[in-house]
């Protein structure tokens, strides 16, 4: 494990998928992360890659060939290279090895550089391509986050509250056929927060794209105590609350999404993918801000 620590806030990070475990603040004492339940899900952060969501039937098509992968991506189940800055910085790198190139064909360094400034944990995520072609590839996060905050309070006093006023649609999973359906429904008319209901998550994640907001914030009723997270060049939001684990609200930036269910295309057609050209890097980041 890796820990950053300032006067506002002590970090504990796994090199293992470069996942947040623990952020608490120096002066309340509390864990603003999931508490990683093993029973209900094991995982509070790990960072999707190279892709976001499920394919379809676990398997997707690059020039020609069919690899297997599961949901999100390898990156959660490798263990990175640590490279730790100074007390308040680490990077993480990831970089092809035998296992990786049988579920992914490209060559490429991944690196994830947490920085701890005041009470904002930064997460750059810089993807650069090593190969002698143009890669294809999604990215994205997905920090869970304690809601609520304390253990004597309810989930149901708890909103997620966007910068903007935002008209958006939801686009609807089909859980099911475990892939993302054609069908959307109004989640936003001139508005920007909803309540966290369970009900709300009995198709898994609300799925929005083209977005205002550079920030959407977790807040209470009932005390000052809030979390605001930071996106930058990410083309998708998901916020996930399993009906099946309590205690958390996930607030997940990506770029791309699962499969279409009816999806047969190439790798690089899938919606929302990067194509990076030889020696060209990407760079999408998130920010976590404590209010205590």
């Amino acid at each position: 494990m890796t820990i950053l620590k300032n006067e506002f806030l002590e970090v504990e990070l796994n090199p293992k998928g470069a996942e947040i475990i623990k952020i608490i603040g120096q002066q309340d004492n509390i864990n603003y992360m999931w508490k990683r339940d093993a029973s209900l899900w094991a995982n509070s952060a790990p960072i999707l890659f190279p892709i976001v969501g499920a394919l379809q039937n676990n398997e997707c098509r690059i020039e020609g060939k069919t690899y297997t992968m599961t949901q999100h991506g390898f990156s959660r189940h490798n263990i990175y290279a640590t490279h730790q800055q100074s007390d308040t910085c680490v990077e993480f790198e990831l970089t092809p090895n035998e296992e990786i190139l049988k579920q992914y064909p490209y060559l490429f360094d991944l690196k994830i550089i947490y920085t701890l400034k005041d009470n904002q944990l930064e997460c750059r995520n810089i993807v650069k391509n090593t190969d002698d072609k143009t890669i294809y590839f999604q990215i994205g996060g997905h920090p869970a986050f304690a809601c609520p905050f304390m253990d004597n309070e309810s989930s149901n006093d708890y909103y997620v509250e966007f910068e903007q006023n935002e008209s958006l649609y939801q686009k609807i999973i089909d859980v099911e056929r475990k892939g993302m359906s054609h069908d959307t429904r109004l989640l936003f008319d001139n508005e920007r927060r909803f309540f966290v209901r369970q009900e709300l998550f009995n198709n898994d994640a609300i799925v929005v794209k083209d977005f205002k907001s550079k920030y959407v914030d977790l807040k209470s009723l009932n005390h000052q105590k809030s979390l605001r997270f930071y996106m930058e060049n990410y083309n998708h939001l998901g916020i996930w609350a399993s009906k099946h684990v309590g205690g958390l609200l996930a607030i997940e930036p990506w770029v791309g999404h699962s499969d279409y269910v009816d999806f047969t295309g190439e790798f690089k057609e899938k919606e929302g993918v990067v194509a990076l050209a030889k020696g060209e890097t990407f760079e999408c980041k998130f920010t976590v801000e404590i209010n205590q």
